[in-house]
């Protein structure tokens, strides 16, 4: 189930590693519409703001341990729920834009049928949840 994570990790001239040419990557920077999503906006927050709401939300999610985290960087690592596959998310904090860009790949296999998708939709569903309405 590959416990060794991806090489491509990390922030690399302000930008998230670009997804593989496999079809188990979502990214907010992919230019194929089938793999990008939208990044998470938090106008309304402070950096510190978002990035303690974004963490509170990855330790709710079953099978998730956050690994790295910098300044403007998130690295979690996250296993599916049944054959507990290995999969790296990643989070970069854009605050000119107030915006958090991501990353989530599969260390195995050719197609992820739709895992970093979904599990990515959680967390951004649980993250705009939490954001306080008079915030």
């Amino acid at each position: 189930m590959a416990k060794e994570k991806n090489s491509l990790l990390g922030i690399h001239e302000g930008k998230l590693a670009p997804c593989p040419r496999k079809f188990n990557c979502v990214s907010t920077e992919h230019p194929d519409l089938n793999r990008k999503m939208l990044p998470i906006s938090y106008q309304s927050l402070t950096l510190s703001q978002a990035k303690e709401l974004l963490i509170h939300t990855i330790k709710s999610l079953p099978k998730t341990e956050i690994k790295e985290q910098a300044d403007q960087y998130i690295y979690v690592e996250f296993r599916t729920p049944i054959l507990e596959f290995y999969h790296d998310a990643e989070f970069y904090f854009d605050d000119q834009q107030k915006e958090i860009h991501f990353r989530s790949v599969s260390r195995v296999g050719f197609a992820d049928f739709g895992a970093n998708k979904r599990w990515m939709q959680s967390v951004v569903a649980r993250f705009l949840e939490a954001v306080p309405e008079n915030e």
